[in-house]
């Protein structure tokens, strides 16, 4: 439910929601509420105060992995641990946010500041050899962003000027406990994570000719990483370490608009992200299994792309191609049942492939024909793509394989039947085209699938709509995702696949005014 106002200088604007779900899986219950809402003053028709509310809580119980044979077999079963030690997802989240924004025809000013907190509890996999357990977590974030924009002619020239900066910290204290049918029991693991990022980014794109821009640009970050142990054991010792990092990323690149509608574009850029403490710190696997630090890089990355967008007639597209050439990008591995056991970094890696969008308005006018300014009825066919080749280089342990987890060939298409009056229906698909590993030794393998839906309903801007979604109606048993392991043959059947959703039927009303 949503409402909104505007009441002089004033203007409000308030949104909450709940879902509650039982879920297709054994223990896949979920619970989720959502409060939204910002308050806004105009001091002037170029200056104005919005400031932010974000309330948000989540209660969820989590299936876990199954073997191949056991989603192919019976999706909607648990894993047989996650029952018996209720693995469960539970959050608390507020957000207040301010900001503050300038705007003319050739400035554009904005300056906000944010504080967040959240409470989290995930009641996760411990055994004899695993500790994790139970994470107990509460964090606080503080950031503020500062934005100009200035559109003041260059060299007689259009010119586009952008300048900001966005620091942001956060304050994160961590216990695990040993999971014992659900309930906590003898500390596991403690520690305390601050984490410090400040990017600092300016862009400039100058015209040299009406339809050709030139987009030059640079990105300088400093990031720092620190983690206090409060729970040392002998086996590790203590694990309390700091890591500071430095980056720096520059960019060129060029826009050329065909037309009002349409334009190509091509980018040459570098990436840096530095590691998280969810990469940094890990529970070690075996008897002494404990939380250990693990001093990692950032990883960095030279990327190229190429691609247009545009419409034309009936047609709107979207194309890009993309390679990006990685070094010590960061991978995270799984053992068999799912269980985390620590990042690393891979020292080179290639990222490669292809995004793209086709909407066709196939045709107009089949029943009901445009008169004056009342559009007729349509028949449109949405398409989109999207090819991922992940793949190592020259890697010392898994050569060229690709990089587990990754869809290769991604397809979704829509055909959709529409009215004037608000009436829509059609069938759509959703594809995974080709078989793609689930571990890094490339040896076992999530097989390709193909979701049918269709999609039926009456919307109107104002008044009453309904709407019916049903998904999967062939009931395909598929892998929605996996977790990713490091070879499969030193972890037999390993209960890594999660089940996509059976055949279901959603269906709702709304009211508008």
């Amino acid at each position: 439910m949503s409402g909104g106002a505007v009441e002089g200088q004033f203007d409000e604007f308030g949104a909450i929601g709940f879902r509650a779900r039982k879920g297709f899986r054994e223990h896949s219950r979920e619970n989720t509420e959502i409060l939204f809402a910002d308050l806004g003053y105009k001091f002037s028709d170029h200056v104005e105060n919005r400031f932010y509310l974000t309330l948000d809580r989540l209660d969820r119980d989590l299936s876990g992995g199954l073997t191949k044979s056991g989603m192919e077999n019976a999706p909607w079963q648990a894993n047989p641990l996650a029952i018996p030690q209720d693995w469960n997802k539970h959050w608390e989240y507020i957000r207040l946010a301010d900001k503050l924004s300038i705007r003319t025809d050739e400035i554009q000013f904005d300056a906000g500041a944010f504080w967040f907190h959240r409470d989290f509890e995930n009641r996760g996999l411990f055994s004899p050899d695993f500790h994790q357990g139970i994470e107990m977590f509460y964090s606080d974030n503080l950031g503020g962003n500062l934005n100009f924009v200035t559109r003041h002619e260059l060299l007689g020239q259009r010119n586009i000027l952008t300048i900001g900066v966005s620091p942001q910290v956060e304050d994160e204290h961590t216990q695990n406990y040993a999971n014992i049918f659900g309930h906590p029991g003898a500390t596991t693991g403690r520690g305390e994570g601050i984490s410090i990022n400040v990017p600092f980014y300016l862009e400039d794109q100058f015209y040299v000719a009406p339809q050709l821009s030139i987009l030059v640009g640079a990105q300088a970050i400093f990031a720092e990483r620190r983690f206090l142990d409060q729970f040392v054991t002998e086996a590790v010792g203590n694990q309390s370490h700091r890591q500071d990092f430095f980056g720096f990323n520059p960019k060129l690149g060029a826009i050329y608009e065909i037309n009002g509608e349409t334009q190509a574009f091509v980018n040459f850029s570098r990436s840096w992200q530095p590691p998280s403490f969810d990469n940094l710190v890990e529970f070690s696997e075996g008897p002494d299994s404990s939380a250990v630090y693990t001093p990692l890089q950032p990883q960095h990355a030279w990327i190229i792309e190429i691609g247009t967008r545009g419409e034309y007639s009936r047609i709107q597209w979207e194309l890009s191609l993309y390679r990006a050439w990685l070094r010590d990008e960061l991978l995270e591995l799984n053992n068999a049942l799912g269980g985390d056991i620590g990042a690393t970094n891979v020292r080179h890696s290639i990222h490669q492939g292809i995004e793209a969008s086709l909407e066709l308005e196939l045709l107009q006018g089949i029943l009901i024909r445009k008169q004056g300014n009342r559009a007729g009825d349509r028949l449109s066919f949405d398409q989109t793509y999207t090819l991922n080749d992940f793949h190592f280089d020259d890697d010392p342990v898994y050569s060229n394989n690709r990089i587990a987890g990754i869809p290769i060939h991604v397809y979704e298409a829509q055909l959709l039947y529409e009215t004037p009056i608000g009436f829509y229906a059609g069938p759509n698909l959703q594809c995974s085209l080709s078989r793609y590993p689930v571990d890094q030794a490339n040896t076992l393998f999530t097989d390709s699938y193909a979701v049918l839906g269709f999609r039926a309903g009456f919307r109107r801007t104002n008044g009453f709509s309904v709407f019916l979604d049903c998904k999967n109606l062939t009931n395909q048993r598929y892998a929605s995702s996996i977790d990713v392991i490091a070879d499969a043959r030193t972890e037999p059947n390993p209960e890594i696949f999660h089940p996509g959703d059976g055949r279901s039927f959603y269906g709702g009303v709304s009211w508008s005014w």
